[in-house]
């Protein structure tokens, strides 16, 4: 079972990268606007595209991080869906971690 203490600095870490998180979501350019010269358009594909997969990447950690917001309030922080334990060594590398190893 995790400590009180543990379970706050994950807290604050959790709110601290959700933050972040949030700021590196609204940075980031929706699209790029294309140009007429056809090399500049493929570029500015290329880079939308690599937008795209960080936006979404973002946001999966942004959901990783509410859930485990989410399981501090209800009490059940540190387990993963099918209730084992998920080791506090691995939750201090990750806090949003969501599987037990």
């Amino acid at each position: 079972m995790l400590s009180q203490n543990f379970v706050e600095e994950m807290k604050r870490a959790l709110l601290a990268q959700k933050q972040k998180l949030e700021a590196d979501i609204s940075g980031l350019p929706a699209h790029e606007e294309l140009g007429s010269d056809q090399d500049a358009s493929a570029q500015e594909v290329e880079q939308d595209e690599v937008n795209q997969d960080v936006l979404q990447k973002l946001k999966i950690d942004l959901e990783k991080i509410n859930k485990a917001l989410g399981k501090i309030e209800q009490g059940n922080y540190g387990t993963d869906d099918e209730g084992r334990e998920i080791d506090e060594e691995r939750l201090r590398a990750l806090p949003w971690a969501d599987k037990a190893l």
